[in-house]
C-alpha cells in the first residue's frame, strides 16, 4: 500500500471513529429532537428550602416524637452541615454506589445507584422482558418495550404517553390535578419516552428531576403532589423539604401505597384502623387537589382491617424481593406487564410451608391436600372491597356534584365470590389483554379461558373455538395450572375501527380535562387526538418501531397510520366493550377469618361453576358433595 493510500485510510478510519463518537455523545439529544417539543425533557429548577441549625434541631425533635423510626440521616446531615435538600444531587453525595443482594445468587454486589434506578420499571414505566405474556397470534410478547407507558387501558380511559399532568377546571372554577405522572418518580413534563428508544442514555436534567423522597421519606407531604404549570407545560410537584429529607428510611408499606393504594383499595376507602396506609387519599393536595377516582381496579386494600399481612406489620419488600431499585412482581400477573425481575417467583410458600394448615388436626390433611391444585388466595380472598369497578362505561358519564366533574359510569361494582370474583385455571401466563392462560388438569379439554361475550359485529363469524384449540390450548398446557380467584373487569371506551381485530382494537384515550368538564366522550376523544404524541403515534417512526408489532399481538395486520384524520375528526370511531372480560390477578386483602370453607365450593349452587371449569358430569357429581358430611 502506498503512503498516500495509507494516509487516506487513516483519515477515513479517524473520521468514522470521530463521527461514531459524536453520534454516541449526541444520541440522547438526537432522539429527543425527534420527539415533539412538548415531550422533551427540560432542566427543572425546584425551589430549595434552606434552614438554620435551630430549625434543623426543631424538625429533628418533631420527627423523633412523631415516628418510631431511627432516622440515621438526621445525624449524618448534622455532622456534614447539610441544611438544604437539592434532590438526587444531595443523595448522590453519599450514595453513588449501593450494595444489593443478587436476587438469584443471594450474593452481595455493588452497583451504581442511578443506573440501577433508571433501569427500574418505577422509573421507565416499562420493561422489555415479558416471558409470561402471549399475543393472540400465539407468539410471546417479549423483547418489546411495554408497560404503563404505552398500554392504553379502559380502566383510566387514557395512557401515560398523553395524560401525564393535567389541570382540570370545573364549572365552578375550581382547579384539580390529574394524570398518570402523579405515580411516577420522574419529575419531567412527560413520561420518560426517550428511554423506550434503543441506545438511549438518560440525561442529567432528567436524573435531577427524580423524586427520591416519595419512596424513601416517612414524612413526605402528599399535599405537595399537585400539577404545576411553567414555561414548558404541566408537571407534577414534589416534596423536597428538609423535613422529608431528614425522615429518609427504607421504603415501607405506607410509602409504597402512596401510589399503589389507587390500584388496591382505590381512592375512596380509608382504613379507620390506620389511615397511614392511605396518605394519598387523606392529603390530596393544596390549591389544586388531585382527582379521587371511585371504583378501584382490584378492590383488595392492603391495610390492617383487610389484610393479615398488613396487620402483622409486614412490609411490601418482604415479599416483593428487591435488587436495589429493581423489584419483583412475581411470575403470576395478567396486567402488570412491566416486571423488573421476571425470573423471580413470589409465592406464599416463600414464607409458609407447603402444608400450612396445622391448627385443626382433624381437617389439616384434607385442607393441605388442596394446596397442590388450588392457590392460597383462592380461599383466603373471600370478598372484594365494595368500591371496585367490575363493569366501567366511559360512553355514559355521570356528573359528580363534589368535586364538580363528569366521571365514567361504573355499571357494576360486584364484590362477592362468583360475581365480582371469578375462578379460573391459571398457569401464570396471560394474553395481551389480561386473560389468564391455563387448563383443567383433568385433560378433558372442556375448559376454555377465552369465551367472548361482547363479540363485535365485524367478527360475528370468526371461529373463536377453532382459534382457541389451535393457538391457545397448547400454550395453556405448557405448564401446570392451579385454581385461582381473580377479579372480573370489562370497560367500554372509544375504539379506532380501522385498527382492530377479533380480540379488540386500539383504544382512543380521552382528554381528561375535556371529559371531566363537559361530560362529552366524543369531544374528549377528538380533543386528545390533537396532542402531539397521538399525531406521532400515527406517524412513520412509531409505525415501524412499535405499533406494527403491538397490533400483531392483537392479531391485526399492521398499524394503519392513514386512520389518523378520521379518528381526529371522530369518524370511524365508536365506544366498544372489550370482546372478553379481563381477569385481574388479586393477591392482597388476604384474610384468615372469613375465608371460604368446604360448603362454599362443594355444592351445586356454590361459588364454583364446575361445568365452566371443565369437569365431566361424573366429576361434578362427586365434587358437588360436601366431603365432610
Amino acid at each position: 500500500m502506498s503512503k498516500k493510500h495509507s494516509q487516506r485510510l487513516t483519515i477515513t478510519i479517524s473520521l468514522i471513529v470521530f463521527i461514531s463518537v459524536l453520534i454516541y455523545l449526541l444520541w440522547p439529544e438526537m432522539i429527543n429532537t425527534m420527539m415533539p417539543g412538548d415531550s422533551r425533557p427540560h432542566k427543572i429548577v425546584f425551589p430549595i428550602e434552606k434552614i438554620t441549625i435551630d430549625q434543623f434541631d426543631a424538625i429533628a425533635t418533631e420527627l423523633e416524637q412523631q415516628y418510631a423510626f431511627d432516622f440515621k440521616h438526621i445525624k449524618q446531615f448534622r455532622e456534614n452541615n447539610i441544611l438544604a435538600y437539592e434532590g438526587p444531587k444531595t443523595c448522590l453525595t453519599c450514595h453513588q454506589e449501593i450494595i444489593v443482594k443478587d436476587h438469584i445468587t443471594q450474593q452481595d454486589k455493588t452497583v451504581d445507584l442511578m443506573e440501577n434506578l433508571l433501569a427500574s420499571s418505577h422509573y421507565r414505566f416499562f420493561t422489555n422482558k415479558h416471558p409470561n405474556v402471549y399475543g393472540f397470534d400465539g407468539k410471546l410478547a417479549d423483547n418489546f418495550p411495554m408497560g404503563k407507558i404505552d398500554r392504553p387501558c379502559p380502566k383510566p380511559g387514557s395512557f401515560a404517553m398523553t395524560a401525564w399532568a393535567e389541570i382540570v377546571v370545573t364549572e365552578q372554577g375550581d382547579t384539580l390535578s390529574e394524570g398518570c405522572g402523579q405515580c411516577h418518580i420522574g419529575g419531567q413534563h412527560q413520561a420518560p419516552l426517550g428511554s423506550m428508544m434503543p441506545g438511549y442514555r438518560v440525561l442529567d436534567k432528567e436524573k435531577q428531576a427524580i423524586d427520591c423522597l416519595i419512596c424513601h421519606a416517612a414524612a413526605y407531604d402528599m399535599n405537595k403532589k399537585i400539577v404545576f404549570n411553567d414555561e414548558n407545560g404541566n408537571r407534577w410537584g414534589q416534596d423536597r423539604s428538609m423535613k422529608a429529607a431528614m425522615s429518609v428510611t427504607k421504603s415501607t408499606s405506607q410509602t409504597c401505597l402512596r401510589c399503589h393504594q389507587h390500584n388496591f383499595g382505590g381512592d375512596i376507602y380509608v382504613d379507620e384502623a390506620d389511615s397511614s396506609f392511605m396518605q394519598s387519599l387523606t392529603n390530596t393536595g393544596h390549591r389544586r387537589p388531585r382527582v379521587l377516582h371511585p371504583g378501584s381496579k382490584r378492590g383488595t386494600p392492603f391495610s390492617p382491617t383487610w389484610d393479615v399481612h398488613a396487620a402483622a406489620g409486614i412490609n411490601c419488600t418482604e415479599c416483593h424481593v428487591t435488587e436495589g431499585h429493581l423489584i419483583a412482581k412475581g411470575t403470576h400477573t395478567t396486567t402488570m406487564m412491566a416486571n423488573d425481575l421476571p425470573d423471580f417467583e413470589i409465592t406464599c410458600e416463600n414464607c409458609h410451608t407447603n402444608a400450612p394448615h396445622s391448627e385443626n388436626e382433624e381437617l389439616a390433611d384434607y385442607l393441605n391436600a388442596h394446596v397442590e391444585k388450588i392457590a392460597c388466595s383462592t380461599c383466603h380472598i373471600p370478598s372484594l372491597h365494595p368500591d371496585n369497578a367490575t363493569i366501567r362505561d366511559f360512553a355514559h358519564p355521570e356528573f359528580e356534584k363534589d368535586p364538580g366533574i363528569h366521571i365514567y359510569h361504573d355499571v357494576k361494582k360486584e364484590n362477592a365470590p362468583g360475581k365480582g370474583i371469578g375462578y379460573v385455571w391459571w398457569n401464570g401466563d396471560a394474553t395481551f389483554l389480561g386473560n389468564p392462560i391455563g387448563d383443567n388438569p383433568n385433560g378433558e379439554k372442556r375448559y376454555r379461558f377465552y369465551n367472548p361475550t361482547h363479540v363485535w359485529p365485524e367478527f360475528k363469524d370468526y371461529d373463536y373455538a377453532g382459534w382457541y384449540e389451535q393457538v391457545m390450548r397448547p400454550i395453556a398446557n405448557k405448564k401446570p395450572s392451579k385454581l385461582y380467584a381473580m377479579k372480573y373487569f370489562n370497560g367500554r371506551q372509544h375504539i379506532d375501527l380501522q385498527n382492530m381485530g377479533p380480540f379488540g382494537g386500539m383504544f382512543i384515550p380521552y382528554n381528561l380535562p375535556t371529559y371531566y368538564r363537559t361530560g362529552d366522550p366524543d369531544l374528549a376523544a377528538k380533543k386528545e387526538m390533537e396532542k402531539s404524541m397521538m399525531k406521532m403515534m400515527y406517524g412513520f417512526m412509531f409505525d415501524k418501531y412499535m405499533m406494527d408489532k403491538f397490533l400483531t399481538f392483537m392479531k391485526v395486520d399492521g398499524w394503519d397510520t392513514d386512520a389518523y384524520d378520521d379518528v381526529a375528526n371522530g369518524r370511524k370511531v365508536e365506544p366498544r366493550w372489550m370482546p372478553n372480560d379481563a381477569m385481574l390477578e388479586i393477591s392482597h386483602s388476604i384474610r384468615r377469618e372469613g375465608s371460604l370453607t368446604c360448603i362454599n365450593c362443594h355444592t351445586l349452587n356454590g361459588v364454583l361453576d364446575w361445568k365452566a371449569l371443565g369437569y365431566t358430569d361424573e366429576e361434578i357429581t362427586t365434587l358437588a358433595q360436601n366431603p365432610l358430611e
